[in-house]
């Protein structure tokens, strides 16, 4: 994982600090292991500042918020190759040919390799990180170059020559593209990276198999390009991107910029700018919230309100879409000339090319076919919907004058959206009935949060369309099922980021395997790889840019998706989207109405060191909830089926020697009142004097049992809540309303006096299927306040780095994009 970024003004600028920290915090999800920024002046020093830990803590402790310059590259770290340590923390600082400064994303994998061979030919490999190949490399290259660059730049102007360009390329610029394309054909892996020479203006970066991407703009500073790891971050800045491709670099200054292939012939081109029109609301943590992760689970009610406009018709909106549906030859015309307004290079030109497409007569032609349905139009005056919300919004402040016609365009784009995703869905379903009268089968492959949310689709296939599916990670999926694989099966894959390593994998791997099998998704970033370059057709997940590393909302998103691709073989499309609205409905009650009883769950439960999550029948809903605490409490929790966890698990009852942060402070308390001032004499010996020092240590092991309305479901939980709790477990149950599980969870069994309880009683869903949305955003909840209240705990204690953050948790990342 990881994520770079680098910005580039025209001189010195005394706010280039402040500029860095932002984007650089912009990018802690993506790795928090280190943090670093170089800075370069018009003096040509770099000033490198960079050490172990988050942005959010490292930017001011450094005083990376307080530099100046006139250019900047940055990383955060998501440590593979190398500890995490301030030395192979980036970017690197190298000048053993040449000065450079750069900086990676991704994984060079042949490091190992690349080391001594690096040592062989002069260089000083001072740390065991990726990164630092990568740009003694580049180092490497470009310091020959220089000792004979006649052969070299020759190559690089007749190439700039022939691609028509006008403007001057310092000779050093193209020395340094020429050197990444030269390194990159020694470095094995995916990632991307940046360098520059502070005797040579601007900044090289390259996309060779990681996420990069450019913008242009012009701030209260002066003109800038910048680039980065993460798309978010440069629509901070700006809204105006630079195409660039998969295995192209670019090399930019504040207003000029080449973008060049990182293999194959050599060429330059410089590809007009593009307003962005790729979807980043929810990218800003509003005044409301202190954390993403409470946000975007708050977010799931709206969330839903996504799925239900894009995969079902709306009365509200059914007549206008129909007379859409009469003149489509017009309406596309017109979304292709709105669309259009996004070439606009700056706002003047936005508001001219406005101006002529409303003076159109394609648009004039349909805003009077329309006429009738101005009741519709005027309703949604103001209030864009659509994928290209941005773009009207902006329309909206050039032109308030136009709010019908911009009310027009919006309805345009949702209905145009709309019906490539109920085709999209009804094509889905069709094929899943042709593989299953086939005799084929159905895979559902995906990773972490997501192959969850497959196990849970299982149950809704089972239960709603009597469909068998395999739901698996890649590793299963590979070690379980590639080898068998025939033309009538079926893959579809289920991922937040569609970038994720392992998956992209497996699609690559079955296209060649296989290339008849037919290969879907359900994807939430739907101008990722997997959807746009490995998929026949997707499904969108529609629940905006996530920020937090645990998955919350995307999750709820892609079981909703999954419900309604599982509901549509038994029910009908109205009766599916009443469901829908209904579990929008429960999420909002189980938010308002379980806040308390979550509240003194997660104080309860905080420091336990350990606990299991049972679901009745939900194995992958119990799973999921585990990997929430797991991933952003750090304490251990497993997720099983409840009927499953006496088949072994349950040895962890009773006695056992996982000791808590409290019980280890008891501990010493009740060693310190009984030792009389002497000094301690040994374990062994204290023990066996006071043996109330580890008996009244030993507490009862929590297990949080999940459990549908159904009876079957209720008759087994209640077994298995009397046949724990009398071993000595406490527990915790999240239901609905039901007097016999309340019972079974109160009762005190005899000689269990620490025995507690706690039922956290969700709304009455009225289906089992949807009874699995409120029990989810219960289990985020409990995770998220679990989260906040060990981390404030051990803030207090001073502990360093434990790493315990609900946005930001150690050791994981957003979209592993590494193997």
């Amino acid at each position: 994982m990881c994520g770079i970024v680098s910005l580039c003004y025209g001189s010195d600028v005394s706010a280039l600090g402040h500029e860095a920290g932002e984007l650089l915090k912009r990018l802690e999800y993506r790795g928090y292991d280190s943090t670093g920024g170089a800075f370069i002046g018009d003096d040509g020093a770099i000033r490198l500042l960079k050490k172990v830990g988050a942005p959010s803590r490292v930017v001011p402790e450094l005083g990376i918020d307080r530099q100046s310059g006139q250019r900047f590259i940055g990383q955060v770290r998501w440590a593979t190759y190398g500890a995490v340590s301030d030395v192979n923390s980036q970017p690197h600082h190298v000048r053993c040919k040449v000065e450079l400064v750069g900086a990676h994303n991704g994984n060079i994998s042949n490091t190992d390799g690349l080391k001594p061979a690096l040592a062989t030919r002069g260089h000083q490999v001072v740390s065991d990180n990726d990164g630092e190949m990568i740009t003694h490399l580049v180092e490497d290259a470009y310091a020959a170059h220089q000792s004979v660059p006649g052969p070299v730049l020759a190559e690089g102007r007749r190439a700039l020559a022939a691609s028509g360009l006008t403007g001057t390329v310092p000779d050093g610029a193209l020395l340094l593209m020429l050197a990444a394309r030269k390194a990159n054909g020694q470095a094995d892996g995916s990632y991307a990276a940046a360098f520059a020479d502070p005797r040579v203006p601007g900044v090289v970066a390259v996309k060779c198999g990681s996420s990069l991407y450019a913008g242009i703009g012009h701030d209260a500073h002066g003109a800038f390009v910048v680039v980065s790891s993460d798309l978010t971050s440069v629509l901070s800045k700006t809204r105006m991107l630079i195409p660039l491709s998969e295995g192209e670099g670019i090399w930019f200054t504040e207003r000029e910029y080449l973008v060049f292939p990182m293999s194959g012939e050599l060429s330059f081109a410089a590809p007009r700018p593009k307003r962005s029109k790729l979807n980043v609301r929810d990218t800003g943590l509003r005044a409301s919230f202190r954390y993403y992760m409470e946000q975007e689970i708050a977010s799931a009610p709206d969330n839903l309100d996504e799925v239900l406009r894009y995969y079902f018709r709306s009365p509200e909106t059914d007549s206008l879409f129909a007379a859409f549906e009469d003149r489509q030859d017009l309406c596309k015309a017109l979304v292709y000339k709105v669309l259009a307004l996004y070439e606009a290079p700056d706002e003047a030109a936005l508001a001219a090319a406005l101006k002529a497409v409303l003076a159109d007569p394609v648009h004039q032609d349909l805003a009077l076919r329309v006429k009738p349905h101005a009741d519709v139009l005027q309703a949604h005056c103001g209030q864009p919907t659509s994928d290209e919300r941005q773009l009207l919004a902006d329309l909206q402040r050039l032109a308030p004058q136009a709010s019908e016609s911009l009310a027009l365009f919006d309805l345009l784009f949702v209905w145009k959206k709309q019906r490539r995703v109920t085709r999209h869905l009804a094509e889905l379903v069709q094929t899943i009935r042709e593989a299953q009268k086939e005799g084929g089968r159905i895979f559902l492959v995906a990773s972490g949060t997501s192959y969850h949310a497959a196990l849970i689709a299982a149950t809704f296939f089972n239960n709603l369309a009597g469909v068998a599916v395999f739901p698996c990670n890649p590793g299963m999926f590979r070690s379980m099922y590639l080898n068998t694989l025939q033309p009538r099966d079926l893959l579809i894959g289920i991922t937040q980021s569609g970038e994720t390593k392992d998956l992209v994998d497996i699609f690559q791997d079955v296209r060649a395997r296989v290339p008849a099998l037919r290969r879907l998704s359900l994807v939430n970033n739907e101008n990722s790889r997997i959807p746009q370059e490995l998929s026949e057709f997707y499904l969108p997940i529609l629940c905006g840019p996530e920020i937090a590393v645990a998955a919350t909302k995307s999750f709820l998103n892609q079981v909703a998706i999954l419900y309604v691709l599982a509901a549509s073989f038994s029910l009908t499309e109205r009766k599916i989207a009443v469901n829908l609205e209904r579990a929008k409905e429960l999420i909002t009650e189980t938010l308002r109405g379980c806040e308390a009883s979550v509240e003194e769950a997660a104080r309860r439960l905080y420091l336990e060191p350990s606990l299991h999550i049972l679901g009745t029948g939900l194995i992958g809903l119990a799973r999921e909830g585990a990997l929430k605490i797991r991933e952003v409490v750090l304490n251990h929790a497993e997720g099983y089926d409840a009927a499953e966890f006496k088949h072994g698990p349950n040895t962890i009852l009773g006695k056992n020697t996982l000791f808590s942060i409290q019980d280890l402070a008891g501990l010493l308390e009740v060693y310190e009142q009984h030792r009389d001032g002497r000094p301690f004499a040994g374990g062994i010996e204290a023990l066996q004097a006071w043996p109330e020092l580890v008996e009244t240590r030993f507490s009862n092991y929590p297990l949080l049992f999940v459990c549908p309305s159904e009876e079957r479901d209720v008759r087994i939980t209640i077994s298995q809540i009397h046949t724990h709790k009398i071993r000595g477990a406490d527990i915790l149950l999240i239901a609905e309303k039901n007097a016999e599980l309340a019972l079974a969870v109160a009762g005190k069994p005899m000689g269990q006096d620490r025995y507690w309880s706690k039922y956290i009683e969700v709304p009455a869903s009225g289906d089992p299927n949807l009874f699995v949305f409120a029990a989810s955003v219960a289990l985020q909840r409990l995770a998220f306040r679990m989260s906040v209240l060990k981390m404030e705990y051990l803030d207090r204690l001073a502990v360093a780095d434990h790493g315990v953050h609900p946005d930001a948790p150690k050791n994981v990342s957003k979209s592993i994009t590494v193997d």
